[in-house]
């Protein structure tokens, strides 16, 4: 019982001085429309002329393990579209730029989640009210901008003798492995783990959700982004079409409003997983073709 009236002060504590939620409630963003590509560069002077709202974010208390004490309290989000599809530019402040996974270092992250249909639940949605949860990742953009983080990147102290069916010597370069068989000696590649795939196109994954527990990476992605580290702030712009044809497209487009929400994980504080700030759902407001 002590325990329990301990873990409820602490609670009550933190709710005291978060955010409200109600404030993220109130936000409405608006999805300005644009003609041409939508930029997935942040620093591109189109995302200038967008609109920006403050999306306060809380501790996840919700489901174990809990995170009592997130970093990250706030967001700074501005969106686009241009008829065919929309985009997310998110802005916060981290003190450290954390861009690799290790046993005991994790990355930097953030997410959009967006109801496939209907009202659902805040908590990646219930059992018949799926999301869409479009997440960036440090790492794989790390991945991309300059390379595979293998072994050889991780652990420099490592040394592999040789891969069997690979053209060349040590140190490989992993990312230009076309020949099917030395690509059965790296296994999470083989059986299709998207964190072990060294040809990355994005850095963002789209996954599915119906409720905490059940986040799957979805069979397919269509989403796009970029994140840029400077002065010690995260810009990231996370993109989508409207329609792919895919069974848990959102039903979004021009001229509707919908609900979106965000989290956010700041991995030089050991956030992963569960261990995030997210918010309430935020309205946007997707501006008509032309408008």
């Amino acid at each position: 019982m002590r325990a329990y009236r301990i873990f409820l002060a602490i609670l009550l504590g933190i709710t005291a001085l978060a955010p409200s939620q109600s404030e993220a409630q109130k936000q409405t963003l608006i999805s300005g429309y644009v003609k041409g590509a939508i930029p997935l560069d942040p620093s591109a002077p189109l995302w200038a002329k967008a609109a920006s709202a403050k999306i306060p974010l809380l501790a996840q208390v919700i489901a174990k393990p809990f995170h009592f004490m997130p970093s990250i309290t706030g967001l700074q989000v501005k969106s686009l579209h241009n008829g065919a599809g929309i985009a997310f530019l998110i802005t916060w402040k981290d003190a450290t730029k954390d861009v690799t996974m290790y046993p005991d270092k994790f990355r930097d992250a953030v997410a959009v989640q967006v109801p496939v249909a209907g009202q659902t639940d805040i908590t990646m949605g219930k059992p018949g009210g799926r999301v869409l949860i479009l997440h960036w990742k440090a790492d794989w953009q790390e991945d991309i901008d300059k390379t595979f983080q293998d072994v050889a990147q991780l652990y420099p102290n490592a040394w592999t003798d040789w891969y069997p069916f690979v053209a060349g010597e040590p140190p490989y370069d992993i990312t230009a492995w076309t020949n099917p068989e030395a690509q059965r000696y790296m296994t999470g590649w083989v059986v299709g783990n998207p964190r072990s795939q060294p040809q990355k196109r994005t850095a963002v994954e789209e996954q599915i959700a119906e409720g905490f527990g059940s986040l799957t990476t979805s069979p397919r992605q269509s989403a796009g982004g970029k994140g840029v580290y400077m002065s010690g702030e995260w810009k990231v712009v996370i993109a989508r079409p409207f329609v792919t044809g895919d069974p848990n497209d959102p039903a979004w487009g021009p001229g509707k409003e919908i609900r979106v929400a965000f989290a956010a994980w700041d991995g030089g504080k050991g956030e992963i997983g569960s261990k995030k700030s997210f918010s309430d759902w935020v309205a946007v407001k997707v501006a008509p073709v032309g408008r």
